[in-house]
């Protein structure tokens, strides 16, 4: 079997492509190349990948695939999204946007470097402790916040399509979840279900302190938050924009933002570890998982 291993954008090096090469041959035990190949098998990639006439399998190192042009890629071919390989950096970075919010990290911070000692009153700083944190979408990082959060003292509930009981959380429908949470994480996956999922209507239903979103921008109705976020006091704390990089609006002062990092780390080996991983559970018949083209 021969792996091609395709990393088509430019933020990541030469040496990542090769420490790739080096990590897909040691797990795998097959031939791997380095970008395009007429006959690979397999394709692992990062990008927009091309499969050759021989390919049976394709592995994204990515969580999600809606990047992907399906019309690209023979139906013939399997692939399999790297979902559960990116759990610990986002949900940490979901912690991260909570406690910003929470206590209050950003403006205090921005007001002592312009020489301003400025404290709010008690109230402003919220515990997280007994509150309700309403998580839509209950995959990897989902199950990972709502173990974090927990230890918080928080109490959680969930929604998901594919409903898997555990001992952490109570599963609700997105309304009641909205009308019962404090706070609401989205880390829904982009498909043809859940694009414009977060709308008008559900919005409606929200009446606590911040939703956040370490999903897709385009889970959530553009013009409907920002209607919402205007007409507010409640937060949105979001690793992801519409249209991003390119930002052509003025961001309303109540959303926290950061430029999509939430799956950085300083350890982006095991990523690629768990996808590589994941095409030997391909050679040994039995990948995880597989995208659902009709998603």
């Amino acid at each position: 079997m021969k792996i091609s291993v395709q990393v088509n954008t430019p933020i990541l090096g030469n040496s990542i492509k090769e420490k790739m090469n080096e990590i897909c041959r040691k797990i795998t035990g097959c031939e791997t190349v380095s970008g395009y190949s007429d006959d690979a098998d397999i394709v692992l990639f990062i990008g927009q990948p091309k499969p050759s006439k021989k390919t049976v399998f394709m592995q994204s190192v990515s969580a999600g695939v809606n990047h992907v042009d399906f019309s690209l890629i023979p139906e013939n071919i399997k692939m399999a999204s790297n979902a559960d390989a990116w759990s610990v950096p986002v949900s940490e970075h979901v912690m991260a946007l909570l406690l910003a919010f929470t206590r209050k990290i950003c403006q205090s911070n921005t007001e002592l470097h312009n020489g301003i000692y400025k404290r709010l009153d008690d109230k402003s700083y919220i515990v997280l402790n007994g509150k309700t944190l309403g998580i839509l979408g209950y995959g990897g990082i989902g199950r990972h916040v709502a173990g974090l959060a927990n230890a918080f003292g928080m109490k959680i509930i969930a929604y998901t399509r594919t409903y898997k009981p555990d001992d952490i959380s109570e599963f609700k429908m997105p309304d009641e979840l909205m009308k019962l949470s404090d706070f609401v994480l989205i880390s829904l996956p982009l498909n043809k279900y859940t694009r414009n999922f977060v709308d008008k209507s559900l919005l409606s239903k929200f009446n606590g302190y911040a939703i956040i979103n370490v999903g897709r921008a385009e889970i959530v109705n553009h013009s409907d938050m920002i209607d919402f976020l205007n007409n507010s006091s409640a937060y949105y704390l979001t690793d992801v924009w519409w249209d991003e990089p390119k930002i052509n609006e003025k961001i309303p002062d109540n959303v926290i933002i950061t430029p999509h990092i939430g799956g950085m780390s300083d350890n982006i080996e095991q990523q690629f570890i768990y996808a590589c991983k994941n095409i030997k559970n391909f050679l040994n018949g039995s990948p995880k998982n597989i995208v659902r083209r009709d998603d």
